[in-house]
């Protein structure tokens, strides 16, 4: 892989769980989650006309995108509602490297070498150590089945939207034609449910508004990455954004022991090694 892509990729790991800290960080996960629709929308509506639509080859992609992303944030919501941000996002995010490798393998024909399936392999193990290093009974079982659901989400719509950007071959029109889209549909479901009493205070709702800018900001990074690389490297290289949600939880969260994620952390980045060498 190009040195670029991967720093990129890495780069779009912390953004990821920044802005899913900031999401975790709105205790009301309605208007949190409406709120990050909300910032999406202001940028994708704004710039839609100037940036263009995607080739038609990518618009079915698109159609069947949107109801992934809408279900992997109805599922992450639920997820953030029953357990804590240094679990739920590494369970979450730890599923999904494996699923999409085996997927690309099937749908895109994208074939690792040995090396590269245990580095996936790896960064699995690792990353479901950092799950589960808190106590179990921390963890509900209803948390854990949110958070799996979630991990299968992303799995889905990163095989989808690394095929449909591949058939658009331009990363920011296929981003900005599904932000708005997904935005726009989730922020027509906020009205129907509860149209008003959902606003937060300023400062709440200016964290809720820039982490939604922050997702998609990150998400082009990955799509433009995706038509650079195979679909299972880019993700496995995102996914070491749990990493970061996992200091993030303990310092800022208060959640665990810094000590205890120190073997996980090593275990990922000998992962990431063995699938950069891969």
């Amino acid at each position: 892989m190009n040195t670029v892509v991967v720093v990129v990729v890495l780069g779009a790991g912390f953004v990821h769980a920044l802005w899913n800290a900031m999401a975790k960080s709105l205790h009301d996960q309605f208007a949190s989650f409406a709120l990050l629709n909300l910032g999406v929308a202001i940028v994708c509506w704004i710039s839609w006309p100037f940036v263009g639509l995607p080739k038609s080859a990518a618009l079915v992609y698109l159609l069947f995108s949107v109801l992934c992303h809408v279900s992997y944030e109805l599922f992450l919501m639920g997820a953030y509602r029953r357990a804590d941000f240094s679990q739920s996002y590494p369970i979450a995010r730890g599923v999904a490297p494996l699923l999409v490798a085996l997927a690309s393998l099937v749908f895109a024909g994208e074939h690792l070498s040995a090396r590269g399936l245990c580095g996936v392999v790896v960064i699995v193990v690792g990353i479901a150590s950092l799950a589960l290093r808190r106590d179990p009974a921390v963890g509900a079982r209803q948390a854990f089945f949110w958070a799996l659901a979630t991990g299968a989400a992303i799995a889905t719509y990163t095989v989808i939207d690394g095929l449909g950007v591949r058939a658009s071959n331009n990363a920011l029109r296929y981003a900005v034609t599904l932000f708005a889209l997904q935005s726009g549909a989730w922020l027509v479901g906020v009205v129907a449910r509860q149209p008003r009493g959902w606003w937060p205070d300023a400062r709440r709702a200016s964290v809720g508004l820039a982490a939604g800018m922050l997702s998609m900001v990150g998400y082009i990074a990955v799509l433009w990455a995706q038509i650079r690389a195979p679909l299972g490297v880019v993700s496995a290289l995102r996914e070491t954004g749990v990493l970061w949600a996992a200091l993030i939880g303990v310092l800022i969260f208060h959640e665990g022991r810094l000590r205890r994620i120190v073997v996980p952390a090593i275990v990922v980045v000998a992962g990431i090694a063995l699938l950069s060498l891969g």
